[in-house]
């Protein structure tokens, strides 16, 4: 699949490890300690532009993500967001909002767009996941956004402490003047692995969240997608007709390789593999290579024999978090282990 990267349209740029939360179910692999710099400093705005302008030169590229850690902690962002729109592109900023105040929201261009996280309508139990303060900061941050006639998108990542607060946080958002929502659950990574049992919502809880994200898709027809993959043993996606599912794009044209930010280039986000270096290296040679294909190939032997209609669609959920938390691909996204637990009697 990794040849068809010449049609890689997204790319994730992380500005930055550095973050101002502390979210309980944090997967950024960089965390609590574990190097990932090996001793390189982060990418400048000229160098981040340079990079971007490579991988347009060998890909149709036309959307970049800016993520980190906390992108809103690089003083300069809003010059690389105007960087990436003067080169034809559109930008997104994957941010907690908690730091996008009016003066620095001024020098953003005039509709931009910003992906923010809430995790809950109500502030102890936002504050409670992102480690940190920050609920009232956060839907100032949306006021601001929409005053600015700019857009933003709002996230809520499901863990087993708010699948049931999902309907009223996409309403608070819709209110706010949401474009769009994503309903994400939690993805696990190897320092999550240990907090698993209990951040990891049920098969049944996570069904539930889904299907009032649906009545509110439906009742409000604003877009909902689900983009961190569900493998349809653990819930099927065909019983939630008005939300949009997304699936592991495995190299495809549908992948969004990620920049680190030193410019070691990655499969995703939620890998720690580096497949290149692109400050050194072709952006189409790293990602139609050995180790490119490699990563994407293996398919868990116990999804080999679904008969599932989505099979070919899910092939065992998430290669990457698979990779993280039991160092091979060839098992099943963790996330089945623990949605399908049976659930202790009251």
């Amino acid at each position: 699949m990794a040849a068809e990267a010449s049609g890689v349209k997204r790319l994730v740029v992380e500005v930055t490890e550095g973050c101002n939360h502390a979210c309980l179910h944090c997967y950024n692999y960089w965390r609590n300690g574990r190097r990932s710099r090996r001793g390189r400093p982060a990418l400048s705005r000229k160098e981040i532009r340079n990079l971007i302008q490579k991988v347009k030169r060998d890909a149709p590229l036309t959307q970049v993500a800016l993520s980190g850690g906390e992108p809103l902690l690089r003083k300069d962002l809003p010059e690389i967001v105007c960087d990436i729109r003067d080169d034809g592109l559109s930008s997104v900023v994957i941010t907690n909002g908690a730091l996008l105040t009016d003066s620095n929201l001024d020098r953003y261009p005039v509709g931009s767009i910003f992906e923010v996280t809430l995790f809950s309508y109500k502030a102890e139990l936002h504050n409670h996941i992102a480690g940190r303060p920050v609920f009232n900061r956060v839907l100032e941050s949306l006021v601001r956004i929409e005053k600015h006639k700019s857009r933003f998108v709002l996230a809520c990542v499901i863990n087993k402490l708010n699948t049931h607060h999902v309907q009223r946080t996409i309403e608070l958002g819709i209110a706010l003047g949401a474009d769009a929502v994503l309903v994400n659950r939690m993805n696990l990574s190897r320092h999550v692995l240990p907090l698993a049992a209990g951040l990891v919502p049920s098969a049944s809880a996570l069904r539930e969240a889904l299907h009032a994200a649906d009545e509110a898709a439906a009742k409000y027809g604003i877009m909902i997608a689900v983009s961190v993959p569900i493998p349809p043993c653990v819930v099927d996606p065909r019983e939630f007709p008005h939300l949009h599912f997304g699936w592991c794009p495995r190299g495809s044209s549908e992948a969004y390789y990620t920049i680190g930010c030193t410019g070691l280039l990655r499969p995703c986000n939620h890998s720690s593999v580096v497949l290149g270096d692109l400050r050194k290296e072709n952006f189409q040679k790293i990602v139609s290579g050995n180790k490119t294909r490699e990563f994407w190939a293996p398919v868990p032997r116990e999804c080999r024999a679904c008969t599932h209609p989505l099979k070919d669609s899910c092939r065992g959920g998430c290669p990457a978090a698979s990779d993280e938390c039991y160092g091979t691909r060839e098992r099943m996204d963790p996330i089945v282990e623990f949605a399908r637990q049976p659930v202790p009697a009251a």
